[in-house]
């Protein structure tokens, strides 16, 4: 049986997003995805802009299908509050940014990809020129596939194929969230409710940072930033699994203690798991690699960011549109691939380097001083254009 002509590794929003364009215009392709299909993907909830995320969908067919599984409305507001929990602003109300959970995003995407397109449970071990130079791909469970015109890394920060393509790799922010929930059973939801909305709420000051996000089902995502070193789950810092002790870990004096009392509660009230999610970033003068024969990367695969503007699966979707686009029109060859690095570079670049200054201000220590005045200025860092 002849391999598909493009391999894409990942099935995260930007290689499903790539599968289903790549459906939408008749090229062959396979995908290849670690976990299985009915694991729920991590992360919380995200906001498809229109001339990226939501541009994908419509490219693929599947508008109708991602509005009865998306959220506006309400939604999309976000309230600031400081640290002593005075609410400062609410904006994004009327924004055009759908909030849809990660699950429902795959699911919408997979609507439009036929069932033996992706591969389950097909995680990536290695991957390697061969001696004729094709890329030859070994998976876990012993058993590899080559003989692709393109392979596409779209497995994420610590993606196998990006060696290929770059000596380029992450960097660590210094940031890191520890993420946790609440569930509308808890007895602070109500409380929960009147704080954070059915949108998002952003909390600054002190040097630390919340951002609490109401889920699909109801819940609330918890993520509570910190600095910490790139090795904290193992530095023996504080037992994640001692729930007990993440809270007064988190709530010393010198940390979320100097909080108002209803913030600290979002803390102390949260159910766990206590996960921590480390934040890489790719050093922007990293971007700038030549295309290499039969290899590209996509989505954190290429440009992993901090989460700080919210725009990168909107980026690695746009990613999508463009190299879905150029082998379109170029077909699967080297030419299509410097063209979409050409154009994916300086989009990527500019995400990265509003995300890391967005970060610096959310963690100032009389933040959210900057912020606001970053907001009421012509240099916005958050919701900047998103065209393609």
């Amino acid at each position: 049986m002849a391999p598909a002509e493009i391999a894409i590794v990942g099935g995260g929003p930007a290689g499903l997003a790539l599968a289903a364009l790549l459906e939408a215009k008749g090229i062959d392709y396979i995908v290849y995805e670690r976990s299985q299909r009915e694991a729920p993907p991590h992360g919380g909830c995200l906001d498809l802009h229109p001339g990226s995320g939501q541009r994908a969908i419509k490219e693929a067919g599947l508008f109708d299908v991602f509005k009865q599984n998306s959220r506006d409305g309400d939604a999309t507001i976000h309230k600031l509050y400081d640290h002593t929990g005075r609410q400062i602003m609410e904006f994004g109300e009327g924004r055009d940014a759908p909030e849809i959970d990660r699950w429902a995003l795959r699911k919408v995407l997979l609507t439009g990809i036929p069932d033996q397109k992706v591969c389950w449970s097909k995680s990536i071990q290695s991957a390697e020129r061969d001696a004729t130079g094709q890329v030859v791909l070994t998976f876990a469970d012993g058993t590899t596939a080559s003989g692709f015109k393109l392979v596409v890394g779209a497995d994420g920060t610590f993606s196998r194929i990006r060696h290929l393509v770059t000596t380029a790799n992450p960097a660590y922010s210094t940031k890191l969230y520890i993420t946790t929930k609440i569930y509308p059973s808890n007895p602070f939801y109500s409380k929960m409710e009147t704080l954070g909305g059915k949108g998002s709420m952003i909390i600054m000051g002190k040097g630390r940072h919340m951002f609490n996000s109401r889920q699909g089902d109801g819940h609330y995502r918890i993520d509570v930033g910190i600095d910490g070193p790139e090795d904290f789950t193992t530095a023996g810092i504080v037992d994640l699994s001692d729930h007990d002790a993440v809270k007064a870990w988190l709530l010393q004096d010198d940390s979320f203690g100097s909080y108002a009392p209803e913030l600290q509660d979002i803390i102390r009230y949260s159910e766990g798991p206590f996960r921590p999610w480390i934040m890489y970033y790719m050093p922007p003068e990293l971007l700038n690699w030549s295309a290499v024969p039969g290899v590209t990367l996509i989505g954190d695969a290429a440009h992993v960011t901090t989460p700080f503007v919210g725009d990168g699966v909107n980026c690695a979707m746009r990613d999508a549109i463009i190299l879905s686009k150029k082998l379109s029109e170029l077909g699967v060859t080297d030419e299509a691939i410097a063209a979409y690095e050409k154009e994916m570079f300086p989009f990527a670049i500019d995400l990265i380097t509003r995300s890391m200054k967005s970060m610096a201000m959310f963690f100032e220590e009389d933040s959210p001083k900057a912020f606001l005045e970053c907001m009421a200025s012509d240099q916005r860092l958050i919701g900047t254009t998103d065209h393609v």
